[in-house]
């Protein structure tokens, strides 16, 4: 593939062995980007429990093979956080620590005064547009130029438009697995498309979009067909993100991260600097392993 697939890992689903295959199909081409996150909130709503030590052995484990990590944070207890974060770096770890909406502002403050260049915005989601955009605003006042952001879970495009944030992650484009939706975007009006599978009228009106992709509109409209092309589905998907995410780059300009005394990517060098950056989460092995499989076979038959 011409450019890295990015994919966001959490340990809360990729704490086993198995991991490895998964690791190896991405990195197959070359350095892949994979952000190692602990996937707290997710294991918070499995009633699952995490901790530091087990955290800090799958970091260590697969250190080489993941770009970056993420803290282990405990939302709504800032405190928390920052102590596993000092716990992680005892450790001899570089993590990105996590700062949360509705948490104090020192704890940003902190972070940023111990020279961390990236840092983590989590807890986005659910929070009203009006509510959520001047606290965006305002912690990106506070880092200018002294660090860069990801913000989990953040696929509000008109956030993304607003705000350079250095990179981002997105399980969305999984709802065509869970709920039977595409969302595509279309990168000659720089807007996404969104409509049920199956719904024939739908589809006809995006037929060229769908095209665009190398997809099949009679795959989307039809049970069958797409129970056994699902696998072009999957690889038009995680394409569509990544043409989102060349014409953020393209509306933002290549956003450079900080030099720091706590850069955590320059412990491999980062394959792919400078942002910004989509990473594609998923919970499944197999979808990302399908996706990553599909994007390099059409970058094969595309460079033919």
């Amino acid at each position: 593939m011409s450019r890295p697939f990015k994919a966001l890992c959490s340990y809360a689903y990729f704490g086993r062995p198995s991991f490895a295959d998964l690791l190896q199909e991405l990195h197959t081409d070359g350095p892949a980007m994979v952000f190692g996150d602990s996937g707290a909130h997710s294991a918070r709503t499995l009633g699952l429990s995490l901790t530091v030590e087990d955290y800090a052995a799958w970091c260590h484990r697969w250190d080489e093979q993941l770009t970056l990590y993420a803290n282990l944070d405990v939302i709504g207890a800032p405190e928390a956080t920052w102590r596993n974060q000092k716990e992680l770096e005892a450790r001899g770890l570089t993590p990105i620590p996590v700062f949360h909406t509705g948490e104090p502002w020192h704890y940003l403050e902190r972070y940023l005064d111990e020279g961390h260049t990236y840092i983590a915005l989590g807890k986005l989601l659910g929070n009203p547009l009006p509510d959520l955009l001047p606290w965006l605003d305002r912690a990106f006042k506070l880092a200018q130029g002294r660090a860069v952001f990801h913000g989990f879970g953040m696929t509000v495009w008109e956030v993304l438009r607003r705000l350079p944030f250095y990179s981002v992650d997105s399980s969305k484009w999984l709802e065509g697995e869970r709920f039977g939706v595409a969302t595509l975007y279309d990168d000659r009006t720089g807007t996404w498309s969104r409509f049920l599978l199956r719904d024939k009228d739908a589809v006809l009106r995006n037929r060229e979009l769908i095209r665009s992709y190398g997809l099949d509109p009679r795959i989307l409209a039809n049970r069958a067909l797409f129970t056994a092309r699902r696998h072009e589905f999957t690889t038009a998907i995680a394409e569509s993100y990544r043409r989102a995410e060349a014409d953020l780059r393209a509306r933002h300009g290549l956003i450079a991260l900080p030099a720091g005394p706590r850069n955590p990517i320059t412990r491999h060098g980062d394959p792919s600097t400078p942002g910004l950056h989509v990473y594609l989460a998923a919970a499944n092995q197999t979808v990302l392993t399908r996706a990553v499989q599909g994007v390099r076979a059409a970058a094969e038959e595309a460079a033919r």
